[in-house]
């Protein structure tokens, strides 16, 4: 009893420690590993001693692999083959040959700098091989690289995490049976491979088609819990065949889940990656407590130089070599060098490895492990935090990415807007077509017939709102949104690999933007529902209700309807405006009359965060004019704003030409309103056409309500400035 009490403190210690390194991590913008690293051994025998895993004896080393089991089997699920094809060469020649070689290298470079002798330094180089996707993918998300170092850096995360720590388990091997054999080396390591891979794909066949089946009849949390066990069972199956074989078994059966099941594993991932999270905040903590700080001091400058040489000669090498024959340029090179930090999984196999090596008498586990851990802190602490520079420094980071999905024809016109600005888009467009059946128009929507609830309707458990009056045929029904409808949502955005191939799992912005409302809110609340994580725009009618995190542009729905025949007909013209600070005038700022101490320590304040505030919040009647001409413009549909840049605060720069892309904040149809001296505009010029050049007054597609305003409202040039248009 006394026992499982202690079992019970140690996890709850673990657990509460490694979360709350998450959520420290995730505050401060690092590699939460780097807080894990600081918790673990703070509980650890060498800080407050409170977490003592040894307690658990044998369990530690079943908990271990069934949580890296879980670990890989998320990192398999997360990668998309249909990505790796632009780097299918580049990432071959790093899992096979760059895995020989830092294996190689990491060994010179212990027994040399290091002084360990050839077994154990041996063991070292093939510990380190492995980077791992739990330290990549956070560094990705906070730095966007383009598509192929992205690709390539995650697809070697996960596919190098099995192959090394497979070859970490034939090197000990060798090293125990003290008669070392390449022969029988490269017997198992590719017995092991050939076994996971058949195991895992098979299983992660079934599981896939097991998800597509069971979508009708069971819940989405039965099926996620059906997955993770089929996942486990992979894993003691294939470990049952040949050991460390179900390693590379889960790795298979996530990506053949991913193919199979496709829109259906969605949710698999996302109950895999909040468990994902859970086992590496307890595993860490959990491992990182056996550290001794003693053993870290004790390896010496020795040490420092051998991870040094790993970071800064072995893997340049291994990249160089690995990539030479690639379309990857320099800077892409040069990048992918630098971030191989490694993760959890060199720190499961080096503790386990640890723990070997004692129970047969070897000496020289704990420093092994010491080596290791030092090389996971360097890595992922340096690396980690100056990925976004080194990023910006060599041109490669794509700041804010955007999909965009519909078929109106403005998102032709965004798409190309920011490509000519260096911002990563992709665009997912409907099949011609698609509708969900006939829209309902703004009072149906607000008032059904009689015996249907009238209103807005609430929210349902599933995330999605309650039906909606969709008219078939004449008649009116009641459908639930996202179901599979003849020529409904799932086969105009979900059919085949369509959606799959937008990265909307990276994106940091979703524009819904198609001709139909229904449209519109049906895919907002459906991407809702599937948890995306970017920050979802559309334009809706105005009664619709609408889910928390849908956000609507400021555009009325008829507008914007409007401005598609312009295209269509086209009759608009891009163009761009920079609003002048006062400073491109040649006029000084006015002096501001500040009535309080406090005010003007606000105004201080403001000043110093943003150089452009003391321009801002002072009264500006030019300013003021230029919005106002603009607004009676949009209203006139005589243009209509598709994009503001407004530039970075202090320490932002924006290369032309292609480099870096750090452009600042970027505004979707954005209104006068939000307007600030130094923001750039580009937006649609409506242009004439043969009868509106006859009587331009007599405007068939102008609001009713708008009365044209008087000529001195709508001057060319302001205060004695001309607008000045660069596009």
């Amino acid at each position: 009893m006394e026992n499982s009490f202690e079992l019970t403190i140690l996890f709850t210690l673990a657990l509460v420690a490694g979360i709350a390194a998450q959520v420290l991590a995730n505050f401060v913008k690092v590699p939460s590993i780097v807080f894990l690293l600081l918790f673990g051994v703070l509980l650890g025998p060498d800080g407050l001693s409170w977490v003592h895993p040894q307690v658990m004896g044998s369990g530690l080393e079943a908990l271990v692999s069934l949580a890296v089991a879980l670990i890989l089997f998320e990192g398999g699920l997360n990668l998309r083959l249909q990505r790796l094809n632009q780097v299918s060469d580049s990432l071959r020649n790093l899992v096979l040959l760059g895995s020989l070689l830092t294996l190689g290298g990491g060994a010179l470079a212990a027994h040399y700098l290091g002084e360990f002798p050839w077994p154990l330094a041996f063991l070292f180089g093939s510990l380190v091989v492995v980077t791992g996707p739990t330290v990549i993918n956070p560094i990705l998300k906070r730095v966007r690289v383009d598509s192929a170092v992205s690709t390539l850096l995650e697809g070697e995360g996960v596919l190098i995490d099995p192959v090394g720590a497979i070859l970490a388990v034939v090197v000990l091997q060798v090293v125990l049976s003290g008669h070392p054999s390449f022969l029988m080396a490269l017997e198992q390591l590719s017995s092991r491979l050939a076994i996971g891979s058949a195991v895992g794909a098979l299983g992660g066949w079934l599981m896939g088609s097991f998800l597509l089946w069971s979508r009708q009849f069971l819940t989405e949390e039965l099926r996620n819990s059906v997955v993770l066990a089929g996942a486990l069972g992979v894993f003691a199956l294939a470990q049952s065949l040949r050991s460390e074989a179900g390693l590379m078994a889960v790795v298979m059966a996530g990506l053949v889940v991913r193919q199979k099941a496709a829109i259906a594993e969605r949710s698999v991932r996302q109950f895999h990656g909040q468990l994902v999270v859970v086992a590496i905040s307890v595993l860490f903590i959990l491992l990182t407590s056996t550290l001794s700080l003693k053993a870290v001091f004790a390896l010496g400058w020795g040490a420092l130089a051998t991870v040094l040489c790993l970071m800064l000669v072995v893997r340049p090498l291994s990249v160089w070599l690995c990539t030479w024959r690639s379309d990857l340029n320099w800077r892409q090179k040069l990048f992918v060098a630098w971030l191989a930090p490694r993760g959890i999984v060199a720190a499961s196999v080096a503790s386990l490895f640890a723990i070997l090596l004692t129970e047969r008498g070897i000496t020289g586990g704990d420093a092994l492990k010491a080596l290791v851990f030092l090389t996971i802190s360097l890595t992922v602490t340096v690396q980690g935090l100056t990925a976004a520079w080194v990023a910006r420094w060599l041109g490669l980071d794509q700041g804010s990415s955007t999909v965009i999905v519909g078929n109106h024809p403005l998102v032709d016109q965004l798409a190309q807007l920011l490509r000519s600005l260096n911002q990563a888009v992709e665009v997912l467009p409907l099949p011609s077509g698609s509708r969900l059946r006939e829209p309902v128009g703004p009072a149906e929507l607000n008032g059904h017939k009689a015996g249907h609830t009238s209103g807005p309707q609430p929210p349902t458990s599933n995330g999605l709102s309650k039906a909606l009056p969709v008219r078939v045929s004449g008649t009116e029904s009641l459908e639930e949104p996202g179901q599979v409808l003849p020529g409904s949502l799932q086969e105009a955005v979900l059919s085949e690999s369509a959606f799959l191939k937008a990265d909307i799992d990276h994106a940091e912005t979703l524009l819904i933007l198609t001709l139909d409302p229904q449209m519109n809110w049906a895919i907002a609340e459906l991407m809702v529902k599937l948890s995306v994580s970017a920050a979802i725009w559309t334009v809706l009618l105005p009664e619709m209700p609408i889910s928390e995190g849908i956000r609507t542009l400021p555009i009325p729905f008829s507008q914007l309807q409007r401005w598609a025949g312009y295209l269509e007909a086209n009759r608009a013209e891009l163009r761009s405006i920079t609003l002048p600070t006062l400073a491109d005038l040649g006029l000084k700022p006015p002096q501001l009359t500040v009535a309080s101490a406090q005010e003007s320590i606000s105004a201080a304040r403001s000043a110093l965060l943003n150089p452009f505030s003391a321009q801002m919040e002072v009264e500006d009647p030019t300013l003021e004019r230029l919005r106002d001409q603009f607004a009676y413009r949009i209203k006139a549909d005589l243009c209509l704003p598709l994009l503001l840049v407004r530039p970075q605060r202090l320490g932002g720069w924006f290369r032309e030409g292609g480099g870096s892309s750090q452009l600042g904040r970027l505004f979707y149809l954005p209104e006068p309103d939000v307007w600030r001296r130094g923001d750039r505009i580009y937006y649609l010029e409506r242009t004439s056409s043969p009868v509106e050049a006859a009587a331009p007054f007599a405007r068939e597609s102008d609001p009713p309500e708008w009365d044209p305003p008087s000529a001195e409202l709508l001057p060319q040039y302001v205060e004695g400035v001309k607008l000045h248009f660069d596009l």
